[in-house]
């Protein structure tokens, strides 16, 4: 190796360090400013949580099974016990109002809404109860007013991560309706609620997984739809007017699905005189509550699937799903699930049904 060579490989370690230790200066100067703007205010805009929507469209990732889940990029504070979580400073960009007089937020709540509609980001309003000391959603056809309230934009979800202009757009209408009624208004630099939506979005991309399983036909017979719907009722999963049949819990939460491996959908009306080369059942992890039981819930029905219709385990690749392979899954479920109640995001929480929707 000559001199120069030497010295190249000398002159690029010393960048590579140089960046690695530039970024872990950044991640804790972020941490601290994070955590620092949280600890100010976030106890007192903890509210009841409205349930989730469920059966929102997700983004299909396959498990990676020789790697292990990242470490948590992004720490929430923990709320009081007392209250569920509705306005949630650690997922909400969070405007709060303090006006002369009490008045409804219901013109300006429509407006937020109108404003946010092609980003894709749910918004909430919630007001402060004077007489009960609570905060209690407030806006659209709630009929109460108040002198103090929180307007919040959701910084993340599946749509992606909100962006800078976006923030700065909903805080400036919300100064504008406070300041005509004779109000003031306080919220988070924009600069630093950008960089932790950005910082949320990237913990959410790390850990927005589906584990499918497919059983698919071992000897070139097709399954019959008549049997599929069969053994998939039997299980428990109900066919739904999208041509996809789920098991859902005691709160109708969706534990996993059942699809067609092939792209006609089991539609009610023709599965009848349907038939496939196979089935893929799909497990929405970051939306399941106790997501290990039901994966081996769901692997137990496609073995059952497996066994009755004569077909074999499956990945997306067609590789069969030996013991190893199922092991290897199983690790790295449990390290996601880890990792997100790490970041005071359980999967099946509040926090997750919002955010990865």
């Amino acid at each position: 190796m000559s001199d120069l060579q030497i010295s190249l490989l000398g002159i690029g370690a010393c960048v590579v360090a140089g960046v690695y230790a530039f970024n872990l200066w950044q991640e804790r100067q972020f941490r601290r400013r994070s955590e620092a703007a949280f600890a100010r205010e976030h106890d007192d805009v903890l509210m009841p949580a409205a349930p989730a929507a469920d059966g929102a469209a997700e983004t299909r990732i396959e498990p990676t099974l020789d790697a292990p889940p990242a470490a948590p990029v992004f720490k929430a504070p923990v709320p009081r016990a007392r209250a569920a979580v509705m306005v949630d400073p650690v997922i909400d960009y969070v405007v709060e109002a303090e006006l002369a007089a009490p008045a409804a937020s219901a013109g300006l709540h429509d407006e937020l809404i109108g404003l946010a509609l092609d980003w894709h980001k749910p918004v909430l309003v919630a007001g402060y109860d004077a007489a009960t000391g609570v905060w209690q959603p407030a806006g659209m056809d709630s009929g109460s007013e108040h002198a103090q309230l929180r307007f919040a934009l959701q910084m993340s979800n599946r749509s992606g991560c909100i962006e800078q202009e976006q923030l700065s757009a909903f805080r400036d209408a919300v100064q504008k309706w406070a300041e005509s009624r004779g109000g003031k208004i306080k919220c988070l630099d924009i600069d630093l609620a950008h960089a932790m939506a950005v910082q949320l979005d990237r913990f959410c991309a790390d850990v927005d997984i589906a584990i499918g399983v497919n059983v698919v036909t071992r000897d070139g017979a097709p399954f019959s739809g008549t049997k599929i719907r069969a053994l998939a009722e039997a299980g428990g999963l109900k066919l739904e007017s999208d041509g996809v049949f789920y098991l859902r819990g005691d709160s109708g939460n969706t534990l996993y699905t059942l699809d067609n491996h092939e792209p006609m959908p089991f539609m009610p009306e023709q599965i009848k005189t349907l038939s496939t080369g196979g089935v893929t059942f799909l497990l929405d992890v970051p939306r399941v509550a106790d997501a290990l039981r039901e994966f081996e819930g769901m692997l137990a029905c496609a073995r059952s699937f497996g066994s009755t219709l004569g077909g074999t385990l499956v990945d997306d690749n067609r590789n069969a799903l030996t013991e190893d392979a199922i092991d290897k899954i199983r690790r790295q479920l449990t390290g996601i699930l880890a990792t997100m109640e790490a970041g005071q995001i359980a999967a099946g929480g509040a926090r997750a049904l919002r955010l990865f929707s």
